[in-house]
């Protein structure tokens, strides 16, 4: 059901607005990111990954649009020295502000809300035998769950070098909890943070 809530957003958004947009620009955008969770028991690390997908961008005026995209992700961290390898699909529908230097080049800022859903693996044994957690059984193998969608909040800003080429970087925020640690001592809610660096190219 959130799938197509997402969806029918998304299509009411870009449906809408061509009628009075100044340019309407599709391209591929992708890049590196690195993301770590938060967890008051057990020690987190961040790491590095990657995402690449369609990007539409429509100026409304030449100095606020819109952009949205679907990506792949891949987003790779550490939780009690365990990789959680995060496979998603994300869904950013950014709110754009441009500085126009020149006809073809200029900086901008961007914010908007990120949907997320999880297409790899949701459960990961981070705990062995002999762990400082008694409770956990040897047998347990669920004991960091995924959520299977996400929700953030996307910050971010770039530079555009030509018509057809721009550089970005994006703080993410998770507004609702992307993992949950399980089967200790208490239940522990997981959000996670990070950032995104890509480049674009728009045809």
């Amino acid at each position: 059901m959130r799938k197509i809530f997402v969806s029918i957003i998304v299509m009411a958004l870009f449906a809408v607005i061509p009628a009075s947009a100044q340019g309407i620009y599709f391209g591929v955008k992708g890049g590196v990111n690195n993301s770590k969770f938060n967890l008051d028991d057990v020690s987190t690390k961040s790491g590095y990954g990657w995402f690449a997908g369609p990007t539409l961008r429509i100026d409304v005026l030449p100095f606020l649009g819109f952009q949205g995209a679907v990506f792949y992700s891949q987003s790779n961290s550490k939780v009690n020295d365990v990789d959680i390898k995060q496979k998603s699909i994300l869904v950013p529908i950014d709110a754009r502000l441009n500085l126009v230097l020149t006809p073809e080049t200029g900086l901008f800022i961007s914010t908007g809300p990120q949907f997320g859903f999880n297409t790899g693996d949701k459960d990961f044994n981070i705990f062995s035998s002999g762990d400082k957690y008694d409770e956990v059984r040897d047998n347990y193998k669920d004991t960091f769950q995924l959520k299977k969608s996400m929700f953030s909040w996307n910050f971010g800003a770039g530079v555009m070098l030509t018509k057809h080429f721009e550089l970005g970087i994006v703080y993410t925020v998770a507004i609702a909890e992307t993992g949950e640690l399980k089967n200790v001592k208490k239940d522990d809610k997981a959000k996670s943070k990070g950032w995104m660096a890509s480049g674009t190219i728009f045809f």
